[in-house]
């Protein structure tokens, strides 16, 4: 499957965390507005540092809270942090019913694993990802001996595929990425951005073996919910209420934006892609814009080497000094009582200016104007 893009981000709140029976977590999620306010603070704070890829002082959060009150949410999640990432006893995940299929997601868990936790470095890891790969290819007589790293995930994918499974096996940045499922269906909706209408197919994914590393690093507490290729959006069934507007604006508007600007900026890079999609769904969102202010707040990071989070901190400081004409306060919530009528146009406007430095730079070679 040739992916045009990275995937995004899903947004989901936490209902109830509550021990369960056998020595399990559940976790009951819902898409929606934030709950758990007791948990924010670490809570939050371990998200957005997996969401960067790193996790190896996470345990100092749930340990140091600021208020010095540890959450019942707080406290599950390091339990959970506790399991997977230090004495590492998780049982395996749930079996495809194919050897290939479930020793690969395996290879792939340890390297997110040790990956996460910065026990090797990025390309260090990526050569333990690849050499393990290779071997397993070969055990099942389906490696090209003369096939580089590359031609080795693309073996790993044409594997995947002809056991009848769909997948996606690309860089996400910082990690390398596996998904892989089982059913799939396609929809087409028209979608209306700020500069024109596109009609594009979505392909619905479901039964899942594999939700890729964000969904390992954070329990399934945040996850890829989607991504745009060159030639249709894709979409995990069951994130979304299809009626709700986190559906119609953060995924299908923000997805969309990708979409058209593939063809219309063939070599833009990432963190640009991103600040573009977000000041979409700024531009179109209203009962959900409280949810979005305070979540591109919550996971954004002056790292370029983390679209995601690196464009979620331009797009809130870009905002809000084009709405109150200071800079982003470093405290407190500086997007308390604000509405649409302010940011929906004020995101349009940042869009617009965006799109002319990019035309102005050249549409054809431009690889991005967010520094």
């Amino acid at each position: 499957m040739n992916h045009k893009s990275r995937p995004c981000l899903f947004r989901t709140s936490l209902q109830t965390m509550a021990t369960a029976m056998s020595g399990l977590t559940l976790l009951v999620l819902t898409c929606g507005p934030d709950t758990a306010k007791a948990g924010q603070s670490a809570f939050n704070q371990y998200i957005a540092q997996a969401l960067q890829g790193n996790v190896s002082q996470a345990l100092t959060l749930f340990e140091n809270s600021p208020s010095g009150v540890t959450s019942g949410a707080d406290q599950v999640l390091a339990e959970q942090y506790r399991r997977r990432f230090l004495a590492r006893n998780e049982s395996d995940p749930q079996s495809s019913g194919d050897d290939f299929i479930d020793e690969t997601v395996s290879i792939y868990r340890k390297y997110w694993l040790q990956s996460l936790m910065g026990e090797l470095s990025s390309a260090q890891s990526e050569i333990m990802l690849n050499d393990s790969l290779g071997k397993l290819l070969s055990r099942f007589k389906l490696r090209d001996e003369s096939a580089d790293n590359g031609g080795i995930l693309n073996s790993v994918g044409k594997a995947i595929g002809k056991r009848g499974f769909h997948y996606f096996n690309d860089n996400s940045p910082p990690l390398q990425d596996l998904m892989i499922w089982g059913e799939q269906s396609v929809e087409v909706y028209k979608v209306e951005l700020t500069d024109g209408t596109l009609t594009v197919p979505v392909i619905f994914m479901d039964d899942f073996y594999s939700l890729g590393w964000s969904y390992f690093a954070t329990f399934g507490l945040a996850s890829t919910g989607g991504w745009a290729a060159a030639d249709a959006l894709y979409c995990v069934a069951w994130f979304y209420d299809r009626e709700s507007e986190n559906f119609n604006v953060s995924y299908l508007k923000h997805e969309s934006r990708h979409f058209a600007d593939y063809t219309r900026y063939p070599k833009l890079q990432e963190t640009d892609l991103e600040y573009r999609a977000k000041l979409t769904e700024l531009a179109f969102a209203s009962s959900s814009l409280p949810r979005l202010l305070r979540e591109f707040g919550n996971k954004a990071a002056p790292n370029p080497g983390s679209p995601h989070a690196y464009a979620n901190y331009k797009v809130s400081r870009d905002l809000y000094q084009a709405i109150f004409d200071s800079p982003l306060p470093d405290t407190g919530n500086p997007w308390e009582l604000i509405s649409a009528g302010r940011v929906n146009p004020a995101a349009r406007a940042l869009l617009a200016e965006h799109t002319r430095k990019l035309e102005f730079a050249g549409a054809a070679d431009v690889k991005g104007v967010v520094y």
